[in-house]
């Protein structure tokens, strides 16, 4: 018999060459017997049995540049190429997330929108006209099965427990008494919001009241201000807690995932649907399990290039202060969110590393900061993130310049001179930072700079081994500059030690401190192979040992709250016991020697070495939360219950403010559109 090999249509023919039955090489725009018989080469839909566009995005862009050639030279302009970042479906468009939004122009974007998401949407991604790309970040993080692959049932979104879908059964948010909500929400404008001011001070108590008190709140609450509370009884909640520090976190883990249900409204192609996605992402940095950092703040990005907040609004009467500066706010907000996640890699920025287009926002309290002005001699309260983004400028240089061959500055004749400025940079931030602490005098700002002193005492080493460690630029720094990175890793456990042992309502994020720790330890690993005769000249066996017992120790300290962790410490071991070990027998061999000069054996493990640790990222599997792991999640569903009195579970003390209500200004009942 013979064997036949079987034919396989084209998916990518033309309809003119599927309906004449013949053989279509599928080129875009036009496939080669078209082109030849000079007609309209288009493509065929077998779903709908109608003809298509042959390529979805010229057809996008040639529709787009239409219908901006038919509007007025002030309409809104989309970029070239079609972004998926921020979807915008027609049933999140209603005038509480885009008032400011005629309906003939959303609709025909959603109509753009929906026809993309027809044609190039990988339907398993879970993807639909309905559901905007922000939910499958969200959700897909989540693992369909333990026991198997994923099923049928998984991915089918009309299905009530597919992975898809959010899994709501206890609402959380209801078993929050109202003393302790007060309490919480205080937290979050006195210790939180300051640092990322992702929103203005009323936008949040307004919603908040529509909550918690809806029989004096003006209007009633909306899907976006359960949202918005939601995670901010969450972030708070991970920061309030003194004791069952793990039940606490569990438990903001549920509140957020619950409040993934308001996804589909939240996250909207706009500033308001921006905001939603930073504030979950200031989140995520607390409990990096609940999506994937990295494509959240790839998609915050996108966003912020497409809404043009990269860009300062030309000056303009009709432009506000207030709209200006909370322009510039989330601009910053989103760049030094995405500075910090693309450093920890050493991976390319998508936003200027020197955003001189975009100036700092104000630093007065936002009771200063009204639609009718800007109080500039008021109290200033947001001190904070200007001075994190300065750290981050100077970070992103140093990332730029050791890892993705950037030029060094133009006042700066060689690599040598540019570390010692970074250097003499990174310490004139830290004094500026105790010199204004000294100069406070408003006692409810005191812990707030001790926070960012601790803060400074932590950057500054951290500069320190990014500079002199080994790095593509210089893959090899002499022994003089190792030993100072050597020394620095040791210095940023112990800071993030100190900041886990911190009071209440210190903030205490997690990607970050474990990536730098991690980051910290292989350096320290790495050089403890290549030097240990220099090594073994300043420091003892006992304190090398001392070091070493630190970095596990905060490592232990960070799976408290983040469980992933402890693969990081699996994995700080397995490197460990080979260095250790060499530097053991280093030390025997030099104590049966007077002077001992480099070995081949040691040699051979220097090489053997920096095989396993030359990259850092390679170590991102370890760390990633969608990775899959046998280990159990503590912060599962049915791990706890809400406890029936939230202080005395989670000995929480907010003073006599709790419990207060909290008022807003008049022209902030309702929350103004950007």
């Amino acid at each position: 018999m013979l064997n036949r090999t079987k034919v396989r249509r084209r998916v990518l023919a033309c309809a003119r060459c599927r309906k004449r039955k013949l053989s279509c090489d599928g080129k875009v725009p036009a496939c080669t017997r078209c082109v030849d018989a000079g007609v309209e080469c288009v493509g065929f839909d077998s779903s709908t049995q109608k003809e298509a566009p042959r390529s979805i995005a010229g057809f996008l862009e040639a529709h787009i540049a239409s219908l901006n050639n038919a509007n007025s030279p002030t309409a809104f302009r989309t970029p070239g190429r079609l972004s998926v970042a921020f979807p915008s479906p027609a049933a999140s468009h209603d005038s509480e997330s885009n008032p400011g939004c005629s309906v003939g122009k959303c609709s025909r974007t959603d109509s753009l929108v929906d026809l993309a998401m027809q044609d190039i949407t990988p339907k398993f991604l879970g993807v639909t006209q309905k559901r905007p790309f922000l939910s499958c970040v969200v959700k897909g993080t989540q693992l369909p099965s333990r026991k198997g692959p994923v099923g049928s049932k998984d991915l089918d979104e009309n299905n009530p427990r597919s992975i898809i879908n959010p899994q709501t059964n206890t609402n959380y948010m209801d078993s929050i008494a109202w003393k302790t909500a007060s309490g919480l929400f205080n937290n979050y404008l006195e210790r939180v919001i300051t640092q990322y001011p992702i929103y203005h001070r009323n936008d949040v108590t307004a919603a908040f009241n529509a909550v918690y008190v809806p029989m004096s709140s003006p209007r009633q609450a909306t899907s976006r201000d359960r949202y918005i509370v939601s995670i901010i009884m969450a972030i708070s909640l991970s920061t309030a807690a003194r004791t069952k520090q793990e039940k606490a976190n569990a438990l903001a883990s549920l509140i957020v995932r619950q409040a993934m249900q308001y996804i589909p409204d939240v996250a909207t192609n706009d500033v308001p649907g921006l905001q939603a996605i930073l504030l979950l992402t200031q989140y995520i940095f607390l409990n990096p399990s609940i999506a994937d950092v990295w494509l959240l703040t790839g998609l915050i990005s996108q966003a912020v290039i497409d809404l043009g907040l990269h860009q300062e609004l030309p000056n303009d009467s009709n432009i506000s202060a207030y709209h200006r500066d909370m322009r510039r706010r989330l601009f910053w907000c989103a760049w030094e969110m995405e500075i910090g996640v693309c450093c920890i890699f050493q991976y390319p920025f998508t936003l200027p590393i020197q955003p001189t287009n975009v100036e700092f926002p104000v630093e007065v309290d936002d009771t200063s900061i009204t639609q009718t002005g800007i109080d500039y001699s008021g109290r200033v309260s947001k001190f904070t993130s200007r001075r994190i983004c300065l750290f981050r400028l100077l970070e992103a240089e140093i990332i730029s310049v050791m890892w993705h061959g950037q030029p060094l500055p133009p006042n700066c004749p060689s690599i040598e001179h540019w570390k010692q400025s970074c250097m003499q940079r990174i310490e004139k931030w830290k004094s500026e930072i105790y010199e204004a602490a000294a100069a406070n005098r408003d006692p409810s700002f005191a812990e707030r700079w001790k926070e960012m002193s601790l803060y400074s005492e932590i950057t500054v080493p951290y500069v320190a081994v990014a500079v002199y460690r080994p790095t593509k630029a210089v893959p090899s720094p002499p022994p003089d500059q190792l030993l100072v990175a050597f020394h620095n890793t040791v210095l940023v456990a112990n800071g993030y030690c100190q900041q886990n042992d911190a009071d209440y309502g210190r903030i205490k994020y997690v990607f970050h401190p474990c990536h730098h720790v991690f980051n910290c330890a292989t350096v320290f690993l790495r050089i403890l192979a290549c030097c240990p005769r220099q090594i073994s000249e300043i420091y003892s066996f006992e304190m090398i040992e001392d070091y070493t017992v630190r970095f596990a120790t905060c490592f232990h300290n960070i799976a408290e709250r983040w469980p992933a962790a402890r693969r990081c410490l699996d994995e700080y071991e397995r490197l460990l016991e080979p260095v250790k070990q060499g530097y053991q027998d280093f030390l025997a061999r030099k104590a049966m020697q007077a002077r001992i000069s480099e070995t081949p054996a040691e040699t051979a493990y220097n090489t053997y070495f920096a095989e396993q640790m030359d990259d850092t990222v390679n170590s991102w599997p370890m760390f990633n939360p969608t990775a899959a792991s046998s280990m159990s999640d503590p912060l599962s569903a049915t791990s706890y219950n809400a406890p029936y009195d939230w202080h005395t579970e989670f000995d929480l003390d907010f003073g006599r403010e709790s419990g207060t209500m909290h008022d807003v200004a008049p022209q902030f009942s309702t929350p103004p559109s950007l």
